[in-house]
């Protein structure tokens, strides 16, 4: 490693520590904060000075190898120090103080900065000294660093890195510089509670233990009190104590990340193994808390091997504080987990208010595996006796701080414990406003005992102390003008404080609330007793205790009106300053992120705290939360009306809204908060304000994945793809980017579907909603299950366990989630958590891969047993009393198909007769055993979709397209007509008002069952594959056959005069002429080749000679001729230019495979599958040869430059040249990778080029007939193309999707391209500077690998990366909806020229977009 890095790091960060302390010595405030880095700092400079005297002792590289690996944590580190330096920016300080004096210099950093400064330098430190550490060690013993020693030191390296991964929440820890002045039990209180306490955590009989008691009873008190004991016995395996709106400390998200890394910090062996869980489990970093549980914490434990079995605790305080009741349950849910670990007594201690969700969730767990404990249930005599001390010990200091004698008395101290009243946080505030230095003790202390409680109950003592407090604070020798003044002062700053949903640092506030900062000082200044005030102005205003929240917002409490907070009134203020901040604060790219397609992740934390400063974030995360605070009758008055302060706000913000909401990672939170807001305005009078807000709605369903990805994509990909009848993009079209400079044609309104959701990697076989809606879960063929929240369309978890596919899912009626899948097994699971509660083996597979994708079924009955079909044509019950699964039920029929289970339990079952292959239905009850066979009028072998209503109705789907409804009450049945093809897939609304019906072409019709009312809501390209209702019956989920989405629709009945199931004409080939003047489109549903002007972008041709599907087209070279093969065994040949057909060819081919023109255009070559080569002359329009090749197909052609030979490659691995003129063969080829397009002649006619069946490429010289192939492979080549001069050969890859440049005369790689697509046309521009594709062009100049969105270099192109970007150079530009995309590697519906992209989409329809390079900026304003 070079020494001067190390050095430039010693005398950077020797600066910076000077630069802090003349920060501290001349700024009032922060003098903690500023402390805290100084040392931090220093500690950091030490460790680098360290390095610099060891790497000038002389030539030490070969001795000191730990130290050596640490080239990037060095530099990075450089990097780091010279950043905080500019931050903290002394010069310009400076010469501010020079100018106004030494008050004018401000210490630039807030705490939390600070905070994420030190956590950065102490973790380079940490890292530093493991290498220092091994290495001096070696030196001081004078020997090299043995290979054990340095394994070790470089280990301990790795393991702080990736312990850096998890996510952290550092003010969550007891010990914290945080909570380091938050108190502990005084010494000789809570001796006998702790006491039992110290005996659980020395020996868990139950492995949880639950503290709880009302407000102000010491429970936060007790955790650090305990926690420090544990620690001190080294028997603290974690700790988190929550606290309501406190940041990372208010909810569950950095919880096990949090609980993890102190884990790995208990000893090295499970520092390892939890280090090996972040490194083979990355991406459980970001998923749910499930996932980090099992693989962070329940998985490292169970693996580790340690001496006996030690205990360990986790400390967990204010359960209640965590601000999802979700996570709540979720978390006690995981607690009882560490029940069945073997290698370690883990034991939980939880800290809580009784509140419901925490009490039920007690109550759900058996009653070995917790302790619970009521702080209420203490004797009084012993919680006296500990508030008496707690009061002697405090007021004692305080009469030594002002010199006072026999001060306070006994008599003060026995009232002081009766007010009290059990309650410690009453001593504690009385203590506070005893001790403020302002004021005299003793008279402060006679107003307390002065004073009367009022009111009654169990707060009357503590109501009555609050009164005292503000009335002292605020109200005692002041004048009454001023009186007025400083109580509506309070209202307006504390009763802010009070309602906020997350806290605020007093300047924060005061930009909220549009205040100067000095008056929420002074205001804030008096209220010591009650308030938690730092010395640090960017500490956050906390309340003392959540009991003054209550107090200050009852009216019955507190009953003096001065001080009384009318909470609906403090949120309305609120609505109309968030909206003010909003107004002012954002604007487009205010994080300044590079490119289109930059990432939040893109955005360092400093950038966005200073772009988007903290009340600015609170303003768009609550400003909704804080109307819905409000009274329905005033929010009209709060702007919810038309052109009102929130109408405006759609006009002008929303946008910019969204984006900021996507650059803090709140879209979810977003998606919420306009779902709430519609619903606000849907009842009222203002139609136009209810119109933006609804559009808006549909605008954030549709688009939030893309903008949670990329927040500037609000501006392009958002807008672009909307309907044009959307009301936000009409009202911000002129955002659009400049470098679009031809729309897509896109729908004029919104469609029924609301979301697409991805992420399954293969089809979606099954779909359930959770009873109450909470989820909704997808079953695939790639043997995942994944839940989603219906509301906002995000992934909460995804659930791994089947080998095989997932065919079926049901759940219970209380939530339980089952699966069956392909590998012969049935999961139950806890949704919540995603445990695999059971795993029942039904023994039975498919004995092929050939099956019906419906020959799995599963049911929940009523009583939770599960009714199960699989492949022996059999259905039998799970029955959970005997957790076995029953006899087959129906035995006398030969096979039973399960179709259905109705809400009372029975079971419809397609059974065969007896002796015969009648089929009929059977509606069998489960309990009783009968079964009652149902009657058609349709043969009941067409049985295709069985559903059952809540009222007691079933329906029936057939293959003719009908719909029987059955009354299973009446036995009365009719018929819903409208589909044209097998209805596959039915479902009830929950009141059974309406019916949806999938057919096999794709339709989705909804049916108003009382009318027999039809509409057609939408429809799939395919078959539709799962219908679900949700349980509020607003949604509709359906998976199709042909992707792996799942999409959400709103089932709208919509009348129609007539029914048709019109079905577009799908697209599976589009293709330009060589001019790009004209683009050619194929499809299978009929013989027809479309020509489009691209001008224009309109239909100009249509070609209609064939009989059946057209198969390949292709242009000659010169763009006047189109040759066509179609399964009529037919080759035609069309002039583009005039639509008609010039020649026909032949009629009585095989299948064709390859349609290749020479370059003169003069002749055309097809190649079949059975090994038939042709060649026509097309100036005569005759068949020149037809060469017979081995009996295999032919799997690609090549004309040499010159028409005078042609290559053709064989499935079996040969090749061949023949003379195209004679007819004679010139080469036989062998070794070649039959099954791939990739045979090719260079310009100058002397190389053929080929990819060998080893996966290399063989450069074949055919003047000496010698080869030469590369030494590095690319497997599954699609396409090659050489270079004009011959030179350099291009290959692409479908399997590792890139683009190899080879050398031809030495079969060296030059460079590789990832282009993270399936490329089948290939070729190099004129002057070599670029490749042409069909997914656009790529520089030849330009960054390899996966450079993707950096900075474009000098003549760069368009081009599509993966499927779901258009990227100019290496910048993400523009992202692609799902239904622009390809479906697959050999899709071929995406055509590109000279910055026009072609779309054949899924619909059917034809999209051009068109793109330039000359109004390409970035995005950031200068």
């Amino acid at each position: 490693m070079d020494p001067a890095t190390a050095i430039a790091v010693g005398q950077v960060s020797a600066n910076v520590v000077s630069i802090i302390w003349k920060y501290y010595s001349e700024v009032k405030d922060a003098k903690s904060n500023i402390m805290h880095l100084a040392n931090e700092i220093q500690d950091f400079h030490d460790v680098m000075q360290r390095f610099q005297d060891l790497l000038q002792k002389g030539n030490l590289a070969a001795k000191i190898p730990a130290s050596g690996s640490l080239k990037a944590t060095i530099e990075q580190s450089l990097l780091d120090i010279k950043a905080l330096e500019s931050k903290l920016d002394p010069g310009t300080g400076a010469k501010v103080m020079k100018r106004f004096g030494k008050r004018a210099l401000k210490w630039p950093l807030t705490k939390k900065e600070v905070d994420e400064w030190v956590t950065k330098f102490q973790r380079l430190k940490a890292t530093a000294n493991l290498a220092l550490n091994t290495d001096q060690t070696s030196l001081i013993l004078g020997v090299d660093a043995n290979v054990t020693q340095l394994k070790q030191g470089q280990q301990a390296i790795e393991q702080e890195q990736q312990l850096g991964k998890l996510p952290f929440a550092a003010d969550s820890s007891f010990d914290s510089y945080y909570r380091q002045h938050e108190s502990q039990c005084i010494a000789n209180t809570r001796v006998e509670l702790l006491q039992r306490l110290q005996d659980w955590g020395a020996d868990h009989e139950r492995p949880i233990f639950w503290l709880t008691g009302m407000a102000g009873t010491g429970k936060s008190t007790i955790a650090r009190t305990l926690a420090n004991n544990f620690k001190s016995q080294k028997t603290l395996g974690g700790n988190f104590f929550f606290s309501r709106g406190s940041g990372k400390a208010n909810n569950a998200v950095n919880f096990v990340g949090t609980l993890a890394h102190h884990l790995a910090n208990t000893s090295p062996q499970l520092k390892e193994c939890i280090c090996h869980a972040v490194s083979i489990h990355s991406d459980s970093t970001r998923q749910g808390l499930r996932s980090q549980w099992q693989d962070f914490v329940i998985g490292p434990l169970s693996r580790i091997k340690l001496k006996g079995r030690p205990t360990l605790n986790f400390v967990i305080d204010a359960l209640d504080e965590c601000d999802s009741d979700d996570d709540i349950r979720l978390l006690l849910q995981l607690f009882v987990e560490v029940k069945d670990l073997n290698t370690i007594d883990l034991g939980v201690f939880v800290t809580s208010r009784p509140e419901i969700v925490i009490r039920l969730g007690f109550e759900d767990m058996p009653e070995i595996f917790h302790h619970n404990l009521d702080l209420r249930d203490i004797p009084r005599q012993t919680v006296e006796r500990d508030i008496s001390i707690l009061l002697e010990q405090e007021l004692g200091r305080i009469s030594l701080q002002h010199k006072l004698h026999d001060w306070p008395s006994e008599d003060n101290i026995r009232l002081l414990v009766q007010k009290a009243d059990c309650l410690f946080i009453y001593a504690a505030t009385a203590c506070r406003f005893v001790g403020d230095r302002d004021w005299d003790p003793t008279e402060r202390l006679s107003e307390i005992l002065q004073g009367d409680s009022v009111g009654g109950g169990n707060t009357a003592q503590l109501d009555e102390m609050y009164m005292q407090v503000l009335r002292c604070s605020l109200i005692k020798g002041r004048r009454e003008g001023d009186i007025a003044r400083l109580c509506d002062l309070f209202k307006s700053i504390v009763g802010s404080v009070v309602v906020l949903f997350d806290e605020l640092s007093a300047p924060a506030l005061a930009k909220l609330l549009s205040l100067p900062v000095k008056t929420v000082d002074v205001s804030l200044g008096k209220l010591h007793s009650v308030l938690n005030l730092s010395s640090n102005p960017d500490s956050p205003i906390r309340l003392l205790h959540p009991s003054f929240h209550d107090f200050l917002l009852d009216e019955k409490r507190c009953e003096d009106k001065r001080f009384f907070v009318e909470e609906v009134l403090m949120h309305g203020n609120l609505v109309m300053n968030c909206l003010k901040t909003i107004s002012a604060a954002l604007k487009r790219n205010s994080c300044r992120l590079p490119t289109p397609g930059s990432s939040p992740q893109d955005v360092q934390s400093e950038t966005l705290n200073k772009q988007l400063p903290k009340h600015v974030q609170y303003a768009c995360q609550y400003w909704v939360d804080h109307l819905a605070g409000t009274k329905p009758d005033s929010r009209a008055q709060l702007g919810l009306r038309d052109d009102g302060e929130i109408h405006i706000f759609f006009r002008e913000d929303f946008l910019h809204w969204l984006e900021a909401m996507s650059l803090m990672g709140k879209m979810s939170q977003g998606v919420l908060m306009i779902t709430r807001l519609a619903n606000m305005t849907e009842l009222g009078q203002h139609h136009t304000l209810h119109a933006m807000v609804e559009d808006a709605e549909r605008f954030i369903l549709s688009n939030r994945t893309i903008i949670e990805k990329a927040p500037l994509q609000t501006y392009a990909s958002a807008l672009v793809f909307s309907p044009t009848g959307s009301l936000i993009r009409k009202r911000y079209s002129d955002q659009l980017p400049a470098w679009l400079v031809r729309l897509p044609a896109v729908e004029n309104r919104w469609s029924n579907c609301v979301q697409t959701l991805e992420g399954h990697q293969s089809r979606i076989n099954a779909i359930a909603f959770s009873p109450e809606g909470k989820f909704f879960a997808s079953a695939s063929d790639d043997k995942t299950i994944r839940l989603w929240d219906p509301a906002t369309g995000a992934l909460h978890s995804t659930l791994e366990g089947h080998d095989e596919s997932v065919k079926a899912l049901a759940f219970s009626c209380n939530g339980h989630l089952a699966s069956a899948s392909r590998d012969g097994t049935i999961r139950l699971w806890e949704p919540i958590t995603g445990v695999t509660s059971r795993i029942i083996d039904i023994n039975f597979r498919p004995v092929s891969d050939i099956i019906d994708y419906s020959s799995i079924s599963l049911f929940f009955l009523p009583k939770g047993d599960l009714a199960v079909y699989c492949f022996d044509e059999k259905v039998r019950i799970w029955r959970w009393e005997k957790e076995s699964l029953s006899d087959p039920i129906l035995p006398e029929f030969k096979n039973c198909r399960l179709r259905g289970s109705s809400p009372q339990g029975k079971l419809a079952v397609e059974v065969y007769g007896k002796d015969s292959d009648v089929v009929e239905v059977l509606l069998y009850d489960s309990t009783t055993g009968a079964a009652q066979s149902l009657k058609t009028d349709i043969t009941a072998r067409s049985y295709y979709a069985v559903a059952f209503s809540s009222d007691n109705k079933m329906a029936f789907g057939f293959s003719d397209g009908t719909i029987e409804l059955h009354d299973l009450a009446t036995g009365s049945h009719r018929k819903l007509k409208g589909h044209s093809k097998t209805v596959g897939e039915l479902a009830f609304s929950p009141d059974s008002r309406f019916l949806v019906s999938g057919s096999s072409n794709g339709t989705l019709l909804l049916w108003e069952l009382s009318t027999q009312a039809q509409s057609m809501i939408g429809t799939c390209t395919t078959g539709i594959m799962s219908i679900a209702f949700s349980p509020d019956g607003k949604r509709i989920a359906l998976s199709c056959w042909s992707d792996s989405t799942v999409q959400l629709w709103r089932p709208v009945l919509r009348a129609t005069k007539s029914l048709r199931e019109d079905h577009p004409r799908i697209i599976t080939g589009v293709f330009f002429s060589p001019s790009g003047d004209q683009v050619a489109s194929i499809s299978p549903n009929d013989g027809k080749i479309q020509l489009y002007d691209t001008v224009r972008g309109a239909l100009e041709y249509t070609l209609l000679d064939h009989s059946e599907e057209v198969k390949l087209i292709t242009f000659s070279r010169d763009g006047k001729q189109l040759a066509s093969v179609s399964g009529d065994k037919s080759v035609r040949l069309w002039d583009p230019r005039t639509g008609t057909r010039s020649q026909v060819l032949s009629d009585d081919l095989g299948i064709a495979t390859r349609l290749v023109f020479s370059s003169d255009g003069k002749q055309l070559a097809s190649g079949d599958n059975d090994g038939q080569l042709r060649i026509w002359d097309l100036e005569i329009g005759n068949l020149r040869h037809k060469f017979k090749g081995p009996d295999s197909e032919v799997s690609a052609i090549a004309f040499s430059p010159a028409g005078n030979k042609i290559a053709s490659v064989f499935y079996d691995r040969i090749g061949r040249v023949w003379d195209t003129m004679t007819g004679d063969m010139l080469h036989q080829l062998e070794g070649l990778a039959g099954y791939s397009d990739t045979i090719a002649f260079s310009p100058n006619d002397r190389y053929l080029a080929w990819q060998s069946h080893d996966s290399s490429m063989t450069f074949y010289n055919v003047e000496t007939k010698t080869s030469r192939k590369t030494l590095e492979i690319h497997g599954d080549v699609t396409v090659v193309a050489f270079s004009s001069d011959s030179k350099s050969l291009a290959s692409s890859s479908w399997s590792d999707q890139t683009i190899k440049l080879w050398d031809v005369g030495t079969a060296l790689l030059l460079r590789t391209f990832s282009i993270d697509s399936t490329v089948w046309q290939l070729s190099f521009s004129a002057d070599g500077a670029y490749l042409e594709t069909e997914k656009g062009h790529i520089s030849i100049g330009e960054v390899a690998e996966d450079a993707v969105n950096t900075s474009s270099t000098h003549g760069s192109h368009w081009r599509i990366f993966g499927r779901e970007w258009v990227m100019e150079g290496n910048r993400k530009m523009l992202w692609l909806p799902p239904e622009f995309r390809e479906l697959g590697i050999h899709d071929s519906r995406i055509a590109h020229h000279n910055g026009l992209f072609v779309f054949g989409l899924k619909s059917g329809k034809f999209v051009f977009l068109g793109l330039t390079q000359d109004k390409v900026v970035t995005e950031i304003e200068e």
